[in-house]
């Protein structure tokens, strides 16, 4: 019983990764786009809401990871 709660709580923690990245990801590019709509530089700040939305997935990600790699803050000092 215990091995298939910890799938479905990998599986949970992977699927809420994933709708993570996406969010970012549109957000930045509708951010961008409706900026676009209200300025005359059509494609530079779609371009620039992908990129941001990009940094930001990647950096949230990274740090959504740490803890599953065990490399988080909530580690022991003394357990070196």
């Amino acid at each position: 019983m215990v091995i298939i709660v910890n799938r479905w709580v990998a599986a949970l923690r992977l699927t809420g990764i994933g709708f993570y990245i996406g969010g970012c990801i549109l957000g930045g590019v509708f951010l961008g786009l409706w900026i676009d709509l209200r300025s005359d530089f059509t494609p530079l700040f779609t371009l620039l809401g992908l990129g941001l939305g990009l940094l930001t997935a990647f950096y949230g990600t990274y740090r959504m990871i740490l803890p599953v790699l065990g490399r988080g803050k909530d580690k022991d000092v003394g357990d070196e």
